[in-house]
């Protein structure tokens, strides 16, 4: 099986801590298909989670910057795709993207609960219910 396009949402982290997924992303796209990847920022929509954020946070981090790096990182020229920086709840922006986008795929991180990720859990649940293409979750 392989996708023409795949949307690949990440957390703002290291370019190598996506490697995982990325490794799985480029197994499943077609040697020209693209792979467009994403950050939602959900600092506004989880007021609570303000306070556990990186201090500095908005004045520090480009998420175009990361994503670019994170694409020049890991995805061949020939198959990359868009860079997406969305605000929002997080799996809603991520199946709004995927949408507009009309990507074949979605492939997204689920970790072991710990306190962020109990978030990206239910995000990845979330998503594979509502998204209208198919969704690899990764553990």
């Amino acid at each position: 099986m392989s996708f023409q396009s795949v949307l690949l949402p990440v957390e703002m982290v290291s370019p190598e801590a996506v490697g995982k997924e990325m490794r799985i992303a480029l197994d499943l796209i077609a040697d020209d298909g693209v792979i467009d990847i994403m950050f939602v920022d959900d600092v506004s929509v989880h007021h609570s989670m303000a306070a556990s954020m990186t201090y500095g946070y908005e004045k520090k981090f480009d998420a175009h910057t990361f994503l670019t790096e994170i694409i020049e990182h890991w995805v061949p020229e020939t198959n990359r795709g868009k860079t997406v920086v969305r605000h929002g709840v997080i799996y809603d922006e991520i199946v709004a993207q995927a949408r507009k986008s009309e990507v074949d795929a979605i492939i997204m991180a689920s970790a072991k609960p710990k306190f962020r990720s109990y978030f990206l859990g239910s995000n990845a649940s979330k998503v594979v219910r509502h998204a209208s293409c198919s969704v690899v979750v990764v553990r």
